[in-house]
């Protein structure tokens, strides 16, 4: 009796050793408690739990199944079920999942990269999904879907996005709004799906010089100009259409609106503020989103470092001079929570390097770091403003090693401690 008790108590400990391991648990931070069983609505600039009480959208994105192999990457590495382990015992309380509109029309099987996930091998790509938000529902974790292209990418160009629009030949967006209408039908019943991210990066396609024209003409607008509507370039109206068709097929869903890369500005030299894709949410304040149900709309800019490109506002930067950058593109939201056109706001987008202390800790004027602990510090005083981390992988969907992950190569652990650090700082 002695030597089994022996036995199942080093049981015991070898487990727990090989889940802290699996989870990536190197922060000390708490798991984050249940997320509710229920949805979430806003208030202002504010987004609320099922009791009504303030709560941060603190996520992670989690990309593949936009792609052609139809998965989440990571599946060759680690089960699907510990990978979403690590996102809870790391403290985040949901996951933004990027898919295609080929994937929902076409449900191919799956036949590649899901080597540690057998049962997912000549599976159905939505069949995957269903795995993915019952075990979100399980855990306590919600999922954000994420519209992320129309056609899914292949593996020569397995991250170009190919529209700048959120239509295309191929998928016009009757296809879209009928793709948004089905997944809503199908996750009606399940709050873990907590909302839809309409579209990933509405933007003006190249080349340059961003002027006037390229925004009327190239891409993605917001709003009328002068008075006149152009129904096929309008983004809002498209985001107001396809959330409307939406909601009433689920009237609880969180609608997460994207900004446009380019809107007129007398001010500027070509005669537009540029800035990127999907990160201008100016025109906000007159041509609102405006929602057959109420209490559901956020906007979601995205934001990046000078690691990604050199703009000239990060020469000399500060969290001053950052601080007014974003105020004039997409904070200024965060001002007024009682005018009609208040919404709150999800960073959608975000992230830095793990491939040196460059990237997170070892701040130096105008580098990486110095951006990313300004974006932080902005998180962490204004505890109203969700945020998505990109990316949750370790490796890209070809199984090639990340270098803007959490996660490691091995999806077992976090990449880079620091990282998870002060992402744990604004988790709350």
């Amino acid at each position: 009796m002695k030597r089994s008790l022996i036995l199942i108590c080093l049981l015991l400990l070898i487990w727990g050793t090989v889940s802290v391991a699996v989870a990536g648990a190197t922060s000390k931070a708490d798991p984050p408690a249940f997320s509710g069983i229920g949805y979430w609505h806003t208030s202002g600039t504010q987004i609320l739990d099922d009791r009504g009480q303030p709560i941060r959208i603190a996520a992670v994105t989690w990309y593949g199944m936009e792609s052609s192999y139809w998965v989440p990457a990571g599946l060759d590495f680690q089960p699907y079920t510990k990978i979403m382990d690590s996102v809870r015992h790391l403290g985040y309380n949901a996951i933004r999942l990027p898919y295609s509109n080929e994937l929902v029309e076409r449900n191919p099987i799956v036949t590649t990269k899901v080597a540690a996930n057998p049962t997912f091998s000549r599976a159905h790509a939505m069949q995957v999904l269903d795995s993915i938000v019952a075990y979100a529902q399980r855990i306590g974790l919600k999922i954000i879907l994420d519209n992320h292209r129309g056609r899914a990418g292949r593996p020569k160009h397995i991250n170009v996005l190919e529209e700048a629009k959120w239509y295309s030949k191929g998928y016009p967006e009757k296809s879209w709004i009928a793709d948004w209408t089905k997944l809503a039908q199908r996750y009606r019943h399940s709050n873990a799906v907590i909302g839809f991210d309409l579209r990933n990066e509405p933007h003006t396609n190249g080349p340059g010089p961003w002027n006037l024209h390229a925004y009327l003409h190239q891409g993605a607008v917001w709003g009328p100009y002068r008075g006149k509507v152009d129904t096929s370039s309008d983004w809002r109206l498209a985001a107001q259409r396809a959330s409307n068709a939406v909601l009433k097929v689920n009237p609880h869903l969180l609608i997460f609106v994207q900004g446009v890369q380019l809107y007129p500005d007398p001010r500027e030299p070509m005669g537009v503020s540029s800035y990127w894709w999907s990160g201008i949410l100016t025109p906000v304040k007159k041509y609102p989103v405006i929602l057959r149900v109420p209490h559901q709309l956020v906007y979601s800019p995205h934001d990046w470092g000078p690691r990604k490109w050199s703009f000239p506002w990060f020469k000399n930067m500060s969290y001053a001079s950052m601080q007014r950058v974003w105020h004039g593109k997409w904070s200024f939201l965060l001002d007024a929570p009682k005018e009609s056109y208040a919404a709150p706001l999800w960073l959608g987008e975000f992230g830095t390097c793990t491939t040196g202390p460059q990237c997170v800790s070892d701040e130096r004027p105008d580098n990486q770091a110095a951006w990313f602990q300004i974006i932080i510090r902005f998180l962490r005083e204004h505890r109203e403003v969700g945020w998505a981390f990109y990316a949750l992988n370790g490796t890209n969907s070809n199984d090639k090693v990340a270098d803007n992950g959490l996660l490691n190569a091995k999806w077992n652990e976090v990449s880079v401690p620091g990282l998870q650090a002060s992402l744990a700082s604004v988790q709350r």
